[in-house]
């Protein structure tokens, strides 16, 4: 029994000894924000339509502050950083609530280096590299990758609780989804449309406290919502054929020598595609009455040094729950926004805290940049 017992102690020892001897050290090096618009008004307020909110405002730059606290405390930068312009880069497409979103963040995050906001077009006309333009040679490819009969089909509970809340009726009979004519972005017409509009319209008044129903129902009128944007998950074809650009840029960031922190702005649908062009798992959101990409949320990318030598990443997508968006509560490290760690299916993680190697990750961003076979950015 005593020589057993020395066994297992000797075997527990040289376990220890054989993780300590293994275990990586990683250093921040930089880090890249690929993040959704904060709270807007909705798409049926008239000339405000789509328009930031000061809610909206004042809860990215809450979020900003967040990430900065991060920031710091990873080393990344010291207090009240002024980082010089080839540190970092801000980057939106050209709409109100995106560039507003950009520039709150930017005053949370570094509140007294000022920091320009760029983007590329007249305001209130799209930037390709957020919405692309729509490529005659694969439209019908696009068009015939979802059976939209069976996704409303299945949301018919969510579509119930909609016209329920709202009043409005959506007929089977009567609606279209098609690829606008200028860019790679679906729209519904007839009763579809009005039927998302007013679940888009509810939700906007209930994070903006101005309404109150259950989670449950939170969730149905979100999922409708947001119907067109979810089914990007189950369309490869299309989410590459939107994602390509922004990859393209993405990979750019992640090898500009001497970038630290970058934050790109757009939308719900840039989100989306990307994690679906570069094959994320599925993944469980906590805390959220949104199904994949909640308001506000952010992928971050994080590039480290391992004591080894070598360049490692991993992937977040970072979000305010429901509850701290309706009481706007303060982001801090005490009370962090909501985590979820992203997987690359197939691809196998150097540790258990999912970290990549960065050669990897960039092939992924690579690869998902192949639409059709052939590269389009």
């Amino acid at each position: 029994m005593k020589k057993i017992f020395s066994l297992v102690i000797v075997f527990v020892i040289a376990v220890t000894f054989f993780s300590a001897a293994h275990a990586m050290d990683y250093q921040l090096e930089q880090v890249v924000v690929i993040s959704r618009h904060n709270l807007r008004n909705s798409l049926k307020a008239g000339d405000d339509r789509g328009l930031l909110t000061l809610r909206g405002g004042e809860m990215e730059t809450l979020m900003g502050q967040y990430f900065e606290a991060r920031l710091r405390l990873q080393g990344l930068f010291p207090k009240n950083a002024q980082p010089s312009a080839e540190e970092v880069r801000f980057y939106a497409n050209s709409y109100q609530r995106t560039i507003a979103t950009a520039k709150y963040f930017s005053a949370g995050a570094f509140p007294i280096a000022n920091i320009p906001i760029e983007f590329h077009r007249a305001l209130g006309q799209k930037d390709r590299v957020f919405l692309p333009s729509t490529d005659p040679a694969i439209t019908k490819k696009l068009q015939a990758e979802t059976n939209w009969k069976k996704l409303l089909n299945d949301t018919s509970k969510e579509i119930a609780t909609v016209e329920r809340l709202t009043g409005e009726k959506f007929n089977p009979d009567n609606y279209s989804i098609k690829l606008r004519e200028d860019v790679v972005e679906w729209k519904a017409e007839d009763t579809l449309k009005k039927l998302n509009l007013a679940a888009d319209a509810l939700l906007m008044d209930y994070y903006d406290g101005k309404v109150s129903y259950s989670d449950a129902e939170m969730r149905d009128v979100a999922k409708v919502s947001s119907i067109l944007i979810n089914s990007n998950f189950d369309r490869p074809l299309c989410s590459r054929a939107l994602a390509s650009p922004l990859l393209a840029v993405i990979s750019d960031e992640l090898n500009t020598t001497g970038r630290k922190f970058s934050f790109i702005c757009g939308h719900d649908s840039n989100l989306s595609t990307i994690l679906t062009a570069i094959g994320v798992e599925d993944y469980i959101l906590p805390g959220t009455i949104e199904w994949r990409i909640p308001i506000a949320s952010k992928i971050v990318i994080k590039k480290f040094r391992g004591s080894d030598g070598n360049k490692y990443a991993r992937l977040s997508l970072v979000y305010p729950s429901t509850a701290q968006i309706i009481n706007r509560e303060m982001l801090t490290l005490d009370n962090p926004p909501m985590k979820v760690a992203l997987k690359l299916r197939g691809l196998q993680p150097v540790d258990s805290d999912a970290i990549y190697k960065l050669s990897d990750v960039l092939q992924r961003i690579s690869d998902g940049q192949i639409v059709d076979g052939r590269r389009v950015a």
